[in-house]
């Protein structure tokens, strides 16, 4: 039997390349049915192993992980005073949707992101907002609901902080006191299938991003009861940070890869088994070219959750994590989190940790001879 080179499942014998279009920038097409496996996930292969030492105390882990978590999270002074912002532009709204303002047809307002899910990460500052309307917004709507709530909350400023509105693609930030509000216009579901002017309305594509950003606050509110999985997306987030192969992870895929790392059913898992878990999906390849993967609950349809991702990302990703996850085998859980005073891991040479060498993975995927000429050509 043939497999993946250093990691995946089991791969059938190798045959003619699948055709159809290809997209520039993705993984391609999509795999045959017959390539989709479920990545190995020790929790759930527990009781096949027995083990034949005792199970270490995670205790040490568990307290830095809670010391990452606790300087990760914003004070109640920050949180305060973004959510006074957010509350007086929902309240602005509100009042907008009783009594329009001429040409601005509001349906209603909806608070959403990081700060919506109570996973923002200190000193972010940053809270989002989609506005809903009931016509398909157009750039000059973009410009009116800007002056109107801009001018709107400047009204209720009481302090001497000045205050800037810059319009975006997809909407306009608001910005006062270093707090930002990140305004994001949309139009009801039913409005996207109509005829869109690239010159004259918001884009689909933004348009789109902006309801399932709504989607995506509400299923992690109703879903992500525990407190674990919101530790574990900060941590991940921090990681997006610091770590050069998390950086093509985007915020939702993190909050998927969290949640899915926490839920096994009838049990409560701790926080560092969580952690530990995590490294342990991505090592094993549950983001990989042919996994089964996480699949995306806002989304109709199996849709993947790392779907965005090249297969050079994936990779990465994933030889990454089997990096980190032998590093953590050997103790190395302060150089992972990044705790003060502690070395960075590093995964171009061997580091050694407590009188361990851990020698990094080295990659496993091969951009095809063809593909290659693509790019260069397209250069």
């Amino acid at each position: 039997m043939n497999f993946y080179r250093g990691r995946g499942g089991p791969m059938p014998p190798r045959g003619p390349r699948p055709t159809g279009p290809r997209q520039p920038g993705y993984g391609g097409p999509p795999l045959p049915p017959d390539m989709i496996y479920k990545s190995f996930d020790p929790m759930e292969c527990k009781h096949l192993f027995q083990r034949v030492t005792p199970e270490k105390s995670d205790a040490e882990l568990s307290q830095a992980i809670l010391s990452k978590n606790q300087e990760l999270t914003p004070s109640p002074e920050e949180l305060s005073k973004l959510q006074e912002q957010v509350a007086k532009l929902t309240s602005v709204v509100d009042n907008l949707v009783v009594s329009p303002e001429p040409e601005i047809d509001i349906e209603e307002v909806r608070v959403v992101g990081s700060f919506k899910k109570g996973t923002m990460l200190a000193g972010h500052k940053t809270a989002d907002v989609v506005i809903i309307l009931k016509h398909l917004p157009t750039k000059e709507d973009t410009a009116k609901v800007m002056k109107v709530l801009s001018d709107k909350m400047n009204e209720q400023q009481t302090g001497s902080d000045k205050s800037s509105a810059t319009p975006t693609d997809s909407g306009f930030t608001y910005t006062i006191g270093g707090n930002t509000l990140r305004v994001f216009l949309t139009t009801l579901p039913s409005n996207t299938n109509e005829t869109i002017d690239p010159e004259k309305h918001i884009k689909l594509e933004h348009l789109k991003n902006s309801l399932a950003a709504i989607r995506h606050a509400r299923w992690f509110e109703e879903n992500a009861f525990q407190s674990s999985i919101r530790v574990m997306v900060r941590i991940l987030k921090d990681f997006k940070r610091r770590i050069p192969f998390f950086k093509n992870v985007n915020p939702w895929t993190i909050n998927l890869l969290a949640h899915h790392s926490a839920s096994v059913t009838g049990t409560q898992l701790t926080i560092p088994v969580v952690f530990r878990r995590c490294l342990q999906l991505l090592a094993a390849g549950i983001l990989l070219p042919g996994s089964a993967s996480i699949s995306d609950p806002c989304e109709p349809g199996f849709v993947k959750a790392h779907s965005f991702m090249t297969y050079e990302q994936q990779d990465e990703l994933a030889c990454g994590a089997q990096t980190l996850l032998r590093a953590l085998a050997h103790g190395g859980f302060k150089e992972i989190l990044g705790m003060k005073g502690a070395r960075k891991v590093t995964f171009d040479a061997p580091v050694m940790f407590d009188g361990v060498i851990v020698t990094p993975s080295k990659l496993a995927y091969e951009k095809p001879v063809e593909q290659e000429k693509m790019d260069t050509a397209g250069a």
